[in-house]
C-alpha cells in the first residue's frame, strides 16, 4: 500500500534468521516466536533505524517495561485502556476494514499489522482486571463440570483423549472438592503433576499432545497463580517460561496447518488459536496483578481467532457444513477486532468470549456493554 506508514512496512519484515532459514515469521519483538523456541538471535534489518528515526531514542526507551514498571504503582483505580484505541488516528480505512479478513491459515497476517498502532505496555483499569480475574479463576472448574474452557472445545478431546489432559482433569477435580482438611495433599498432587508435565519434552511431541501439554499447564497454573498460596505462586513463575515456550512452538507448529476442511480438523485449529490468546492473556494479568502493568499488549494485537464465534457452539459436523465456506475460514486478529468492535464494525451481541476479548482493551468506560456474569 502506497500510504503504509514506514514503520509498519518494515514490522512486516522477516526477522534475518527466518529469512535465512525460509520460514514463516510472526514478527514479534523483540524475538519472533521461531527464534525464542529454538534459542536463535533475532535480528530485524530494517525495523530499528527506521522506528528510531521515526520516535526518537527516549520515546522507544519508554516503550520497554523495565524502564516504566518501577514508576507504576499496582492496579491503578482510574479508567485506564489496555489499548488506547482513541489514541491512534489513522487516515488509512484498511483498519477499520481488516478486522473481518480471511486468512488461509493460523499466522497469516492482513496486509497492515495492527501492532503498529499500539503500545508495547500499559495499565489496564481496576474494573477490567476483576473482571478478567474472576472468570479466568472458574477455568479449571469450568473445565471440570464442562469438558471445555473459552480455549478448549466441548468436542476437542472426544476422539483423542492425552495422558496430560486426563492427569489435568483428575487434579482438578480433587481441586474442585477441596476442604481445609484436604487443602494441602491435593496441592501437592498438583506440584507433582505440574513436575512431571514439564519435565516431559514436546519439541518431537505430535501437535495434538503439545496442544493438550499446553492446557493442562495453563489450567495447573490458573489455580497457582490467582488461588494458590506464596509457594504455588512462586512454583508457577518457575514454569511459566516453559509454559510459553510450549506455545510458541505451538503457534509455529499451528501455523503451518492446512485450511480446515473438516469439522473436526476446525475445532483443533480454532482451539490452538484461542489458547494462544489465553495463553498471553493469563501472564498480561498476573504481571498486572504483580507489577501494575501489562508488557504484551503489542504482541497480542496481531494474535488470530474466527470471526464467528457463534461457530465454536456449533454441536455437529452437519451443522458446520451448514455454514457459508467464507464465514468458516473468516479470521480476525484480535488488535483490528478491537478496533472494529469501536467503531462499529463488528455486527451482532457480543458473545462472552468477545465481551473477555474487549475488556482490557476498552476498560470500564462500557462497562454497561462488557460486564460478564462472574
Amino acid at each position: 500500500m502506497a500510504d503504509r506508514p514506514p514503520y509498519a512496512r518494515s514490522r512486516q519484515k522477516s526477522c534475518i534468521a527466518c529469512a535465512e532459514g525460509k520460514r514463516r515469521c510472526n514478527r514479534q519483538t523483540p524475538q519472533c516466536s521461531r527464534c525464542l523456541a529454538q534459542g536463535l538471535v533475532c535480528t530485524y534489518l530494517s525495523a530499528w533505524p527506521r522506528q528510531k528515526r521515526r520516535n526518537g531514542s527516549r520515546q522507544l526507551e519508554s516503550s520497554h517495561i523495565s524502564d516504566v514498571g518501577p514508576e507504576l504503582s499496582p492496579v491503578s483505580n482510574e479508567t485506564l485502556s489496555f489499548w488506547p484505541l482513541n489514541d491512534f488516528a489513522s487516515n488509512d480505512t484498511s483498519v477499520a476494514t481488516s478486522w473481518l479478513t480471511s486468512m488461509p491459515s493460523l499466522l497469516t497476517l492482513p496486509s497492515l499489522s495492527p501492532a503498529a498502532f499500539f503500545p508495547e505496555t500499559t495499565i489496564i483499569d481496576k474494573w477490567s482486571t476483576n473482571q478478567l480475574l474472576h472468570n479466568i479463576k472458574r477455568y479449571p472448574q469450568v473445565f471440570v463440570s464442562s469438558r471445555k474452557t473459552p480455549f478448549i472445545h466441548s468436542r476437542l478431546y472426544d476422539a483423542y483423549l492425552p495422558d496430560s489432559i486426563q492427569d489435568a482433569f483428575t487434579v482438578l477435580a480433587a481441586y474442585s472438592t477441596k476442604t481445609s482438611e484436604t487443602e494441602d495433599l491435593i496441592f501437592r498432587i498438583l506440584e507433582s503433576k505440574t513436575t512431571n508435565l514439564v519435565d516431559q519434552d514436546h519439541h518431537t511431541s505430535i501437535l495434538p499432545q503439545l496442544l493438550a501439554a499446553v492446557h493442562a499447564l495453563m489450567l495447573f497454573q490458573i489455580i497457582q497463580l490467582f488461588d494458590g498460596d506464596i509457594r504455588q505462586r512462586s512454583l508457577a513463575e518457575q514454569h511459566m517460561n516453559t509454559l510459553k515456550i510450549w506455545t510458541f512452538q505451538l503457534q509455529e507448529r499451528a501455523g503451518e496447518l492446512t485450511p480446515a476442511l473438516t469439522w473436526r480438523e476446525w475445532i483443533f485449529a480454532e482451539s490452538a488459536r484461542r489458547t494462544i490468546i489465553f495463553v498471553m492473556m493469563i501472564e498480561s494479568l498476573y504481571l498486572t496483578l504483580k507489577t501494575g502493568c501489562c508488557p504484551n499488549v503489542r504482541a497480542m494485537s496481531i494474535l488470530p481467532f474466527t470471526s464467528k464465534t457463534t461457530l465454536w457452539d456449533l454441536s455437529t459436523s452437519a451443522s458446520w457444513f451448514a455454514e457459508p465456506d467464507q464465514l468458516r475460514s473468516e479470521i480476525v486478529l484480535y488488535g483490528d477486532f478491537a478496533r472494529g468492535w469501536q467503531e462499529g464494525q463488528v455486527p451482532g451481541r457480543l458473545d462472552a468470549f468477545q465481551k473477555l476479548l474487549l475488556i482490557p482493551c476498552l476498560g470500564e468506560r462500557y462497562r454497561d456493554l462488557l460486564e460478564l456474569d462472574c
